[in-house]
């Protein structure tokens, strides 16, 4: 996508490369104002329109990440490829922080993993796993997802896992066909996953402070958790069960 800018006299060429929507993580709705910026190190700020949408120009072909944070929300980096050819869609889900205002519908999870690491969040009984639409193939960017309701999934992590316990974790960057429930990936696919006995479960993913801290808010649903920290450092995994019951506050020790 391109646009022309200036006078008769000069005329100046200008790539859109791609199209950031900001969501709310919790209740899925769009972020718009002055509540978030969105950013990429090292190039200019990106054109914000009315309904909330960050138009970057002109990137060089190549991987990005996308930074965005605001007021109430943590700051969230997301991996994007640029060409020069077309303009891509991109989700990005914010993490509440500390000064989200807290409802009783949620449960808050605090706790200590590596410094810097990722650290992520999944049902333990995969309640709420959603299902695959049929076969998914090694080197898929598109899949199916059958999610039952209207709930928006873009720019959701997914871990997707089939029944002999193999799995990845893949990242919706937006709908394709939203009426045949096809999600563009943000990564191909390295493993066939067949439609039965595939469990795809939806996770939330933070990252710790360079102290080793974290917090995360999830809407409540009762049963189990499981906490995972990974580190930066070396790839070292500590993987913990947390049964949260009717708590609305949960302590993660990530750490050993």
């Amino acid at each position: 996508m391109s646009e022309w800018f200036g006078s008769r006299s000069r005329r100046i060429l200008t790539r859109v490369s791609a199209a950031v929507q900001l969501i709310d993580d919790l209740t899925g709705l769009p972020v718009k104002g002055s509540n978030a910026r969105v950013w990429i190190e090292g190039h200019k700020p990106p054109i914000k329109k009315s309904d909330g949408i960050s138009i970057f120009t002109d990137l060089p072909a190549g991987e990005h990440t996308i930074i965005a944070e605001g007021g109430q929300y943590a700051r969230t980096q997301v991996p994007f490829t640029a060409d020069d050819k077309t303009c891509g869609d991109l989700i990005i889900r914010l993490l509440p922080n500390k000064l989200y205002p807290v409802s009783l519908g949620t449960v808050r999870i605090e706790g200590k993993a590596f410094p810097d690491a990722a650290v992520r969040v999944w049902s333990g009984d995969k309640s709420g796993a959603l299902k695959l639409l049929h076969d998914a193939k090694k080197g898929s960017g598109v899949i199916g997802i059958y999610t039952g309701s209207d709930e928006n999934i873009e720019g959701r992590l997914l871990k997707i896992a089939s029944s002999d316990d193999k799995g990845e974790y893949v990242r919706v960057t937006a709908a394709v066909n939203k009426e045949r429930s096809e999600y563009k990936l943000s990564s191909e696919l390295t493993a066939d996953y067949p439609k039965i006995g595939t469990a795809v479960i939806q996770v939330c993913e933070c990252r710790a402070d360079s102290s080793g801290d974290f917090m995360l808010l999830i809407k409540k649903g009762g049963g189990t958790l499981v906490c995972e920290a990974q580190s930066p450092a070396d790839g070292k995994l500590i993987q913990k069960i947390v049964d949260i019951g009717n708590d609305t506050y949960v302590k993660a020790e990530l750490v050993k």
